[in-house]
């Protein structure tokens, strides 16, 4: 019989072999755990990107859902996407619905990695590193930490209030 009721260690655990099962995940950010541990549990519970857990007697208890979102918070950083963005786009998923925005991840990653397996058959990933810049209150900059223009800091300026025009 297939138990949905998990302890934090036993949690990690499953989220680790199911991250383990999609091949080694290098997040490419060495603050960012590939696998989340329990410090890094509690705290996506504590900001709401993670479901609250039950509470038996004075354990946590933690369900299939947990996991699912476990392993799609990781995936999404996997690709790049900082809590944020990750937390609007797993808000209100059902667990069928995380499911399958899970196997499309996994599917995308084996994709890619076919398509980029080197001559020793190792996954060549390119990680892109954004830096977000607030302007001002619901006004970001998202910029690519190895961006450089060829163009003239005037041209470049005229872009952008090109890009704002469409705004309003």
């Amino acid at each position: 019989m297939k138990t949905t009721d998990y302890s934090l260690d036993e949690l990690a655990a499953l989220v680790k072999a199911r991250l383990s099962a999609v091949g080694q995940l290098d997040i490419g950010d060495n603050r960012v755990s590939p696998v989340p541990d329990a410090r890094t549990t509690r705290y996506y519970t504590s900001i709401g990107l993670l479901d609250r857990p039950l509470i038996v007697g004075r354990q946590a208890r933690y369900t299939e859902r947990h996991l699912l979102q476990l392993v799609a918070i990781k995936l999404l950083q996997y690709l790049s996407l900082p809590l944020s963005t990750i937390q609007s786009r797993l808000y209100g998923l059902s667990e069928k619905e995380l499911t399958a925005l899970i196997e499309a991840i996994e599917t995308k990653l084996q994709e890619s990695r076919q398509e980029s397996a080197g001559s020793d058959g190792q996954f060549a990933r390119q990680v892109q590193i954004w830096r977000e810049v607030v302007i001002e209150p619901g006004l970001k900059l998202m910029v690519q930490e190895d961006f450089s223009t060829g163009s003239p800091r005037e041209a470049l300026l005229k872009k952008i209030e090109q890009a704002l025009s469409h705004l309003t």
